[in-house]
């Protein structure tokens, strides 16, 4: 297991032709929102780059640079050859530039702040027009979609099994690329989102990986937390292990309960109790309950927060995570952390 020592960090901004240049030398602080959406699911990143000459500065807020790369994690503990065996970094952001701006902090501190999205050319401009011929099945419409995105160095990640209807009559389709992977994915009964120019559709009660065991000594930062609405929050270490749609598994005693709203507790008919239901501890009131608990510890990774400063204090991910199994209605705000359409 990786040793949480060395943070490890590269910034590189690129051509479209895949040259470019590496800035991670400088400081940079960066911050990156990943949490399924609708229509639209690129992840948004927000890079601020300090004291570049002024010619860096005037390449990067023309065209001359398409892309950026963030990889973050840590170098781990040399062995006594000196090399670093049980390092832990890897690719966290890779996405278009969509714009840029310049300015200080200080009078000896200035910077320039990149804001990206991943896959954003391909959902901007990705579209399928074709009619399917009867006896065609999701699987087909999913295949089109990803026809469309090929052009943009889009492909296919994770993918569900799609349902086995075969629907006897042809059908036109006439929308955006993303519209349609959006109605695919509710077919699956999942979610879907672009991570490292990929296209991920995840069914809600599946998961990308194995439990990685979340605690003080793999990156847990304080006590996780259960929340209405908002699943179990918990924060850690970077870990360019632990993706949307991970499964991590935290000590169920470790986390910081919620009490009932006190017109919960007033306008119930009797007693309020856990229940035990599929292996999740929930309890049962008119207005919005606390998120459920899961006995073994095991949650998916809805949503992904990432706070770095390469310089400073910030080096860790907020993560939102619903209980494995479970049924749990997110609140609006949740919700409303992703972008919602293009």
């Amino acid at each position: 297991m990786s040793k949480n020592w060395m943070r490890h960090f590269e910034l590189q901004l690129l051509d479209k032709d895949g040259t470019g240049i590496d800035l991670s030398n400088f400081k940079v602080t960066f911050e990156i929102e990943k949490m399924p959406a609708t229509v639209f699911n690129g992840f948004v990143g927000n890079f601020k780059v300090y004291n570049l000459s002024p010619d860096t500065e005037n390449k990067i807020m023309g065209k001359e640079f398409a892309k950026i790369r963030a990889i973050a994690g840590y170098d781990g503990m040399p062995d006594s050859n000196g090399n670093y065996t049980d390092s832990n970094f890897g690719l966290i952001f890779n996405g278009d530039i969509r714009f840029t701006i310049t300015g200080k902090d200080s009078i000896t501190d200035n910077w320039i702040l990149i804001q990206c999205i991943d896959s954003w050319e391909g959902h901007l401009n990705a579209s399928v027009k074709t009619t399917v011929a009867a006896g065609w099945k999701y699987a087909d419409l999913f295949d089109q979609g990803m026809k469309t995105y090929a052009p943009f160095g889009i492909t296919s990640g994770a993918a569900p099994t799609m349902p086995t209807t075969v629907f006897p009559r042809g059908r036109v389709i006439y929308k955006t690329t993303s519209a349609l992977m959006y109605d695919i994915a509710k077919q699956c009964d999942g979610n879907w989102w672009f991570e490292n120019n990929q296209v991920h559709i995840l069914p809600e009660s599946k998961y990308l990986t194995e439990a990685f065991v979340l605690n003080a000594n793999t990156g847990l930062i304080g006590r996780p937390q259960q929340t209405m609405g908002n699943g179990v929050n918990a924060r850690c270490l970077i870990n360019p292990n632990i993706k949307l749609g991970s499964l991590v598994r935290i000590d169920q005693t470790s986390v910081y309960r919620a009490s009932l709203s006190g017109s919960a507790v007033a306008t119930a008919e009797g007693r309020l109790r856990e229940q035990e239901q599929d292996g999740n501890l929930s309890v049962s009131v008119p207005s919005m309950p606390p998120a459920s608990i899961n006995v073994d510890g095991d949650y998916i990774v809805y949503s992904i927060d990432y706070h770095g400063d390469t310089r400073g204090q910030s080096w860790y991910m907020d993560l939102m995570c619903i209980a494995r199994g479970s049924k749990d209605l997110l609140t609006k705000s949740a919700l409303d952390k992703g972008i919602s359409d293009g």
